[in-house]
Formats: structure tokens, sequence, C-alpha cells
């Protein structure tokens, strides 16, 4: 078997006979036709006019709140003009982003950031948001009905040229504690577009995986309900072995590990390879996971430790199996997604 027939099998909540990785199974990219959030470093302006500054020391980009792109939710129309997708040069961005990629033995991930919520608070800033869903709950869903318009649209081009296998639509809805927003709130004026993305994204023949940090458990059966295959980051304190004790037949949990540990400024590399070592032995038999520690972009070096432990815990199983281990890429493999783009 190949990487990427393990990493359907996952995807698909089955048992796989050996742990997938996303780092080592995939090949994915951030497409460059897509011009949603920050570019790169410094100041930037998105597709829908939203100013962002990312300083080098910072994990990612913050949008200037200060300027908003709407600046009454009543008339959000007057300040929303969604880009003329035919006018992008989509062949020639799918080239350049999927020049390396191994289609036959790799899964192909195309990472589509700023979901529907994610959109909404963007654009007008995340306390402002938060008062809209409760103000304007009428002219919310109506912007969340055209935000899932334009992205379906941007989901089929993708699919036309990138031809990916999946797509990773980041929407974060919780923090470290709770949801962001009421559970009926969520379901009344998000979900049923999310419906709609998720069940297009199916359409196209391309797996789903939803982005959403922060707690959310209380969402996953209704995550269950619209069909969405993976879910990532599933940070721990989601507690994600007594997730995949429920879900592993109906959901992909894409991460389980402890971030608070990986993601540590302080932590040795013999700690983070511990915490790896602990991930691997407590999720590796339930099925329907894969594997795939959360590391920021400053700590994306970490993932040579990640790929060395994983083969470690691999490779027996894969020489029972009579299948070879891979020999990883390293340089390739442990370029952070950011830093790679902002080179480009």
């Amino acid at each position: 078997m190949t990487e990427r027939e393990v990493a359907l099998l996952a995807y698909r909540h089955q048992k796989t006979p050996w742990v997938p990785s996303t780092v080592a199974s995939q090949d994915v990219c951030i497409p460059s036709a897509v011009k949603a959030g920050s570019r790169n470093y410094g100041y930037s302006v998105d597709w829908l006019g939203v100013k962002y500054v990312h300083h080098e020391n910072q994990p990612s980009s913050m949008p200037i709140e200060d300027d908003p792109v709407i600046k009454d939710m009543e008339h959000w129309r007057d300040y929303i003009q969604f880009p003329n997708l035919d006018e992008i040069d989509w062949e020639k961005c799918a080239a350049r982003d999927t020049a390396s990629w191994d289609r036959e033995n790799r899964l192909n991930s195309l990472i589509l950031i700023n979901g529907l919520f994610e959109s909404l608070h963007m654009c007008c800033g995340m306390e402002e948001a938060l008062c809209n869903l409760l103000l304007y709950p009428d002219e919310v869903r109506d912007f969340m009905e055209a935000m899932a318009d334009h992205k379906i649209q941007v989901i089929q081009y993708c699919k036309k040229y990138y031809d990916n296998d999946k797509i990773q639509f980041h929407d974060d809805y919780g923090n470290a504690r709770s949801l962001f927003m009421s559970i009926d709130t969520w379901r009344d004026l998000i979900k049923p577009s999310l419906k709609r993305v998720v069940d297009a994204t199916h359409e196209l023949g391309v797996i789903y995986e939803h982005h959403s940090c922060g707690y959310i458990v209380p969402l996953l059966d209704d995550f269950v309900e619209l069909g969405i295959d993976g879910w990532n980051p599933v940070q721990f304190f989601n507690n994600p072995v007594e997730l995949q004790k429920k879900y592993h037949d109906k959901l992909c949990l894409v991460g389980g590990f402890n971030d608070a540990i990986t993601n540590n400024p302080d932590s040795t590399d013999e700690e983070i390879k511990k915490e790896l070592e602990r991930g691997l032995q407590a999720m590796s038999e339930g099925g329907g996971w894969m594997a795939a520690p959360p590391f920021i972009a400053p700590y994306g070096y970490r993932n040579r430790i990640w790929l060395d432990t994983l083969d470690a815990y691999n490779e027996p199983k894969m020489e029972e199996l009579g299948a070879k281990p891979p020999k990883h890429n390293y340089e390739k493999l442990c370029n952070t997604l950011f830093r790679k783009y902002a080179e480009d």
C-alpha cells in the first residue's frame, strides 16, 4: 500500500495498517490563485479588501480592525464586492503550486482559509461580528449564504485547475474553553450555509476536512450530520482519546497531540518526542485517525522530530506487511507553509 491509500482509509473512517500523518502522506498548499487572507509578512490586502499585518515575530497575520471593510452590518452588501474568478490565471497558479506533487503516492490537499464565520469577523472585527450575530441575525444569515456561494465557486475552480483530492476549509468556532457563540446560533446562522459548502465539495469527489481550533466538542454530532470527513487540529483540551472512541467510524480526527508541549518554546526535543510517542500509543489502535501534531509556524522545524518518531513507530508495522518504509525528504516536508509561500 502507498501512504496515499492508507490516508484514504483514515478519511473513510477505517482502521489503517500503520499510522498515516498529514506531513508524511500529503502534499499541501495554500493556493496562490485564492487571494483570501494575508499574503506574506508586512502589510497586505486580500480580495475582499481586508487589511492585514504580519510581523515576523507573530505566528500568523492579524486583520487591522480599526479600518474594517463592513462598517454597517445592515448594509453589508454596500461594502462587499466578490472577485471575478474568471480574471485569475488559475492554470498558471496551479502549475506552479503543484509542480512537486506526487499524485500517485500522496494525497494532495488545498488549504482554504477564512471560511464563513472567519470571513465575517475578518471584515468587521471579532467583537463586532459577535455582536452582529445577536443584533442582526437576518443580515448575518444573508452574508453567510452569499459567502457560501463565493466559497463554492472557489472550490469548483480549485478542483478544475488543481485537481485536488481534499480541501482543508478553515473556520474557527471556539476558544480553549467554549464555543464563540451558542450552539443554537451556530445552527441557525452558519450550519445551513456550511452544509452547502460540504455538499458542493463532495459533489466534486473531494474530501472535506474542516479546520476549527478551540473546544468544539458540542458541534461534532452536527459535523457528522453534515458529512464532514475529517476535523483538525483536535487540540488536546477536546480529549481526543475519548472522542476517538465515539467518532472513529464517523469522523476522521486529524491531530490529537498536546500543543501546550509541542508549541512551547521551552520544551526540549526529548519532551516533544515523549509527547509524540504518547499520542501515537494512545490513538493508533482506534482507527479513523490522521496523526498531525499542530506545529505553528515558528516551530515547523520540529516536524523533523515528528518524522523520526513516526518512522520509528511505523517501520515495524510496514515491514510486517512487506511495505517499504518511506525515505522522507526532510527539507521539503519541514518547510512551514507560510514561509514557503512568502518565499515564492
